[in-house]
């Protein structure tokens, strides 16, 4: 019996250690994290005010670097060529996922990275050009989905990815429906055409269309989500619809394997702090990301990013483009 009292508290004592190293574990220099898309664009403009408040939490400088270019692989490289010394994380999203899936990285990126924490879960939406909406006598997606079917082809929608997250949402909701796909290079090239009509449908987050939204310019028709929200009452959603189509863009802190464990916490820990502060509850609120709430860091995290990870790879098995596949999502 004492032999079991002694066993037990000695691993209390290893277990109390363990959680006070990490609790002191202190950043010593600067931390960089790699964004792999541009100035300005909703990912950029999500880590970056994440970034001020780790800084002043975390005592050192938090700079974040644009490394773009081939739908975030350049910036994915990038951050792995790091060291693994817990001052360079990478910000992620399901994008990431689809590009390793179709073999465009020259590592794997599921095994190469994991998920520390997730910092937004935006909502996608079907949206109009207010424009075009009025022409056809459109207010809503069961008025779109009535005119597709008298009017074959006629109407446009804008495509940036066809492959992607966008892609994937907009053909689960819209099957059946005879659409003309328009491709386009940038989402500034969407919203400008939708403003002014020339093309009539695009898929996309809040974040991006709400200067849009706001203006009149385009209106929203459908959202990819459970239930119908707070913001946009009136807007039919793609649950009450029994259409199977939720995903939408979420943002992620990424370490690369190996990192040591004691940074990835420390790290965590100064991010579930900042989202208390007043700045980010006021930038969540205005970006609409506080319609969904995220996962919490660790199991939650991991089941949620596994789940993202294995739909995307169904998705990519259907439509023949699934170049790298992982036995675990099988």
């Amino acid at each position: 019996m004492k032999k079991l009292v002694a066993l037990v508290l000695a691993l209390v004592m290893v277990f109390s250690l363990a959680v006070s190293a990490s609790a002191e574990f202190k950043f010593e220099r600067k931390i960089e994290i790699v964004c792999p898309w541009g100035l300005g664009g909703g990912a950029d403009s999500t880590i970056r005010p994440m970034a001020l408040l780790l800084q002043n939490i975390l005592g050192v400088p938090v700079e974040v670097r644009n490394e773009t270019g081939a739908s975030g692989v350049n910036g994915a490289e990038y951050a792995y060529k790091q060291p693994a010394d817990g001052y360079t994380f990478l910000l992620g999203t399901q994008s990431l996922f689809i590009q390793d899936m179709a073999g465009n990285m020259s590592f794997d990126f599921k095994t190469g990275f994991h998920c520390e924490d997730i910092l937004v879960h935006s909502i996608n939406m079907l949206a109009g050009s207010k424009k075009q909406m009025d022409k056809y006598g459109i207010t809503s997606f069961s008025d779109l989905q009535a005119y597709a079917a008298e009017h074959p082809y006629e109407v446009s929608v804008a495509m940036l990815t066809a492959t992607g997250i966008d892609g994937m949402c907009f053909e689960i909701a819209t099957e059946g429906l005879a659409l003309n796909s328009v491709v386009y290079e940038s989402g500034s090239d969407v919203n400008s055409d939708m403003a002014g009509g020339h093309v009539d449908l695009a898929v996309g987050g809040y974040d991006d269309m709400s200067g849009l939204i706001q203006s009149g310019d385009i209106i929203p028709l459908l959202l990819f989500c459970e239930n119908r929200v707070e913001m946009f009452p009136d807007v039919e959603c793609t649950g009450e619809l029994g259409i199977d189509s939720y995903a939408g863009p979420w943002r992620g802190i990424f370490a690369k394997e190996g990192t040591p464990v004691e940074a990835c916490e420390a790290l965590v820990a100064a991010i579930e702090e900042a989202r208390n502060d007043a700045t980010w509850q006021e930038f969540i609120k205005n970006a609409a990301y506080d319609q969904r709430v995220v996962p919490a860091p660790g199991a939650d995290t991991d089941a949620f990013v596994w789940q993202e990870y294995k739909d995307l790879r169904d998705y990519m098995e259907e439509q023949e483009i699934l170049e790298k596949d992982y036995d675990d999502l099988q």
